[in-house]
C-alpha cells in the first residue's frame, strides 16, 4: 500500500471508528500495559493537534502571502512583515517596543546586553536564574559572560522565590534578575520588582512560556525592564523557530536594535556603517508572515485552552496521585503552556514514576515526564563550573531538587480539544491509580 494510501486508511477509520462511543470496560479492569483494551487508543481518536487543518489557511491565507514574499525576492531587509508583527506584539503586551529575533534565546541574551549596555568582552557581572528552567534561562546570560546564580524556587509554583532572590543578591556582583513565567504562570512580580528596586537591579523576564499571560499589573512582557518571547515549535504560538524582545525603554531598544543589525544604528546610517558591536540575528520575513497569521488566530485558542485546562483542574480532584501545580492569586491570566502536575508515589501504591508514565501513556493518556534535572545539575553547567567557577554560582535549592523527581505535565495542545478530552484523561488517571492502589498483582 502506497504512503497515501495509508494516510487516507488512517484518516478514514479516524473519521469512523473515532466516532464510536468507546466500551465502558476499557475505564476499570487490567491495564492496557498488561495487555487489556486502553482508555483511548490514540490510532482513531488522536489528542487535539495545533497543526490540524492545515490545509484551508495554506490555501486562503498563508500560501498566498508566502508566495507574496517569495516572488517579491524581499524575503529579509527591510523588514516589512517583521515590523509589523512586532508593532502588534509590543500592543498586546502593553509595551512601547518589541524586536522580532531568530530565537527566544536570542531574545534574552541580547535583551540582557542591551538593557545592562554590555558588549560581552569581559565579566558583566551576575544574574539570579531560578534553578528550575530550560537551559536557555542560563546560557542566554553565560552567552554575554554574564555569571549565573541559580536560585531556589517557590514550593507551590515552582516559579523564581522572592525570599531566596533577596538571600542570594550580593552588592556590587549582581546586576538582574530573570524570573522566569514557567509553564504558562507568570512569576511574582510584585515581590520580584520591590526588591530589584531596594537593589537598583534590572530586571529582564523570561516569557518563552507565557504568552498572553498577566499578573496582577498586566501582561507578561510588560512587567520587568525588557522580556524575551520564544516561538519555537511547542510554543502556543509558534513559527518553528523564532522569538521576540519588548520593552518599554527606548535606549534598551536601540542598542538590541543595533546588536541584531550587525551594528546599524536604528535612526540611520549606511549599509557599511557598524556603530556598535552586533552581530547579525534578523530572522526572515517568511516567519513573520506565518505569525501575523497565527496571531490573529491566537486568542480563540487560548480561550479554549483556558476553559478546558480550569475543567481539568475540576476533575482532577477526583483523583490523589497528580496534583497541579498551585496558581498563585495574584495571576490574572495564565498562559497555560503545560498543565503540570507532582506525582504522589504514596498514592498509587509506591509505583515508581517511571512505571507510572508507562502505565498511563499505555492508556493513551498525553501525560509526560518534566525537567528531569536541576540547571545546576545539567552536563553543560557542571562543565562550566569546572572550567570558569567564577561564572557560576549555586545555592542550595530544596524546592527544584525535590520537583525534578516529581513533576509531570500535559502539552498545551491537548487543551485545544474539549470538555470530554480532560474528562477522559482524568479516567485514565483513575483506572491506573485504582488498579496499583488495590495492590494489584504486577
Amino acid at each position: 500500500m502506497s504512503p497515501g494510501m495509508k494516510q487516507l486508511a488512517r484518516t478514514t477509520a479516524q473519521m469512523t471508528v473515532g466516532k464510536l462511543p468507546p466500551p465502558a470496560s476499557r475505564l476499570t479492569g487490567p491495564l492496557a500495559l498488561h495487555g487489556a483494551k486502553p482508555v483511548r487508543d490514540i490510532r482513531y481518536r488522536p489528542w487535539a493537534k495545533y497543526h490540524s487543518g492545515n490545509f484551508l489557511p495554506w490555501f486562503t491565507t498563508v500560501g498566498p502571502s508566502f508566495r507574496k514574499i517569495f516572488l517579491s525576492g524581499i524575503e529579509g531587509l527591510p523588514q516589512t512583515h517583521q515590523k509589523e508583527f512586532a508593532r502588534q506584539w509590543a500592543e498586546y503586551c502593553g509595551c512601547h517596543h518589541a524586536l522580532m529575533l531568530p530565537h527566544g534565546t536570542d531574545a534574552l541574551r541580547l535583551g540582557l546586553a542591551a538593557l545592562l549596555d554590555h558588549d560581552g568582552l569581559d565579566y558583566g557581572g551576575e544574574v539570579i536564574v531560578p534553578n528550575l528552567s530550560f537551559i536557555a534561562s542560563a546560557t542566554s546570560a553565560l552567552d554575554r559572560r554574564f555569571g549565573v546564580a541559580f536560585v531556589d524556587v517557590d514550593p507551590g509554583t515552582l516559579l523564581l522565590d522572592p525570599n531566596r532572590v533577596e538571600e542570594a543578591i550580593v552588592p556590587g556582583k549582581t546586576r538582574a534578575l530573570m524570573p522566569v513565567h514557567q509553564f504558562g504562570q507568570p512569576a511574582d512580580m510584585t515581590s520580584l520588582r520591590a526588591i530589584a528596586q531596594r537593589h537598583g537591579l534590572k530586571i529582564i523576564e523570561d516569557a518563552a512560556q507565557a504568552h498572553g499571560a498577566a499578573w496582577e499589573s498586566g501582561p507578561v512582557g510588560s512587567l520587568g525592564d525588557a522580556a524575551g518571547f520564544s516561538f519555537q515549535s511547542h510554543k502556543n504560538l509558534p513559527c518553528g523557530e523564532g522569538g521576540i524582545l519588548t520593552t518599554n525603554d527606548e535606549k534598551v531598544f536601540e542598542r538590541a536594535y543595533s546588536m541584531h543589525n550587525a551594528g546599524r544604528t536604528l535612526g540611520g546610517g549606511g549599509r557599511w556603517e557598524h556603530e556598535t558591536l552586533g552581530w547579525n540575528c534578523r530572522p526572515t520575513e517568511y516567519q513573520a508572515a506565518l505569525l501575523l497569521y497565527r496571531f490573529s488566530r491566537f486568542e480563540g485558542q487560548q480561550e479554549t485552552r483556558a476553559k478546558n485546562f480550569t475543567k481539568l483542574r475540576e476533575l482532577i480532584r477526583e483523583v490523589g496521585c497528580l496534583e497541579p501545580l498551585a496558581v498563585h492569586p495574584s495571576v490574572r491570566r495564565h498562559g497555560m503552556y503545560m498543565f503540570v502536575m507532582r506525582y504522589r508515589a504514596g498514592r498509587c501504591g509506591g509505583l515508581a514514576l517511571e512505571t507510572f508514565l508507562q502505565a498511563i501513556q499505555a492508556e493513551g493518556m498525553p501525560i509526560h515526564r518534566g525537567y528531569t534535572t536541576t540547571l545546576s545539575n545539567q552536563p553543560a553547567m557542571r562543565k562550566v563550573l569546572a572550567r570558569h567557577p567564577d561564572y557560576i554560582r549555586v545555592l542550595p535549592t530544596p524546592a527544584a531538587d525535590q520537583a525534578v523527581n516529581e513533576i509531570v505535565y500535559i502539552p498545551a495542545d491537548v487543551f485545544l480539544g474539549t470538555a470530554g478530552d480532560m474528562a477522559e484523561i482524568v479516567a485514565g488517571i483513575r483506572k491506573v491509580e485504582t488498579y496499583y492502589g488495590s495492590a494489584a498483582p504486577l
